[in-house]
């Protein structure tokens, strides 16, 4: 089911499928986006009436960009929203969204480095890395936010260990 693979793009935005060309043609990027604008009608019409329109990015895959709302989440508790719209999210072409960041298991076996870095330098609910890179704060003392002095001092001592983009799902924890 699509949705599901929407909805575990978790807070990097509407991620989906394998990597393919986006969409080049400007009449397939309107139809896109006219397909995507249909879901979110859907959506609305069954009661998900705070749900961002669709747009497409500079590089013509489809989003839905929600500011300080978290559709996603809403989502996931009508499953019968996500039923009643699934005929139009099962039209979408295979290259709609961008495609998930892949991670080398060296990547991942540096997450990992870098969380437990994060553990030791004044953080230490800080999760490990799931299998998409991401540290799931849900459960967690982490789950409303890491204050900015303790992520601070944390970066500041594990950048070393991994500088690239740290992604936190589950909280209002923000990334890097």
């Amino acid at each position: 089911m699509l949705i599901i693979a929407v909805l575990a793009a978790g807070l990097a935005g509407c991620d989906h499928g394998t990597p393919s060309a986006a969409p080049s043609a400007s009449s397939n990027r309107q139809q896109l986006l006219a397909l995507g604008q249909q879901w979110v009608q859907c959506l609305r019409d069954k009661g998900l009436t705070r749900m961002p329109d669709a747009e497409l990015s500079q590089d013509g895959y489809l989003q839905f960009p929600a500011g300080d709302y978290n559709w996603k989440d809403d989502l996931r508790k009508h499953q019968a929203i996500i039923n009643a719209c699934q005929s139009i999210e099962d039209s979408y072409p295979p290259n709609a969204f961008r495609p998930k960041e892949q991670f080398s298991a060296d990547d991942l076996r540096k997450l990992a480095a870098y969380a437990d870095c994060v553990r030791k330098h004044g953080i230490p609910d800080f999760p490990d890395p799931n299998a998409a890179g991401e540290f799931d704060v849900t459960g967690t003392s982490l789950a409303n936010g890491i204050p900015g002095s303790l992520r601070d001092k944390a970066d500041q001592a594990c950048h070393t260990v991994w500088d690239g983009s740290v992604k936190i799902t589950g909280g209002s924890g923000g990334k890097k």
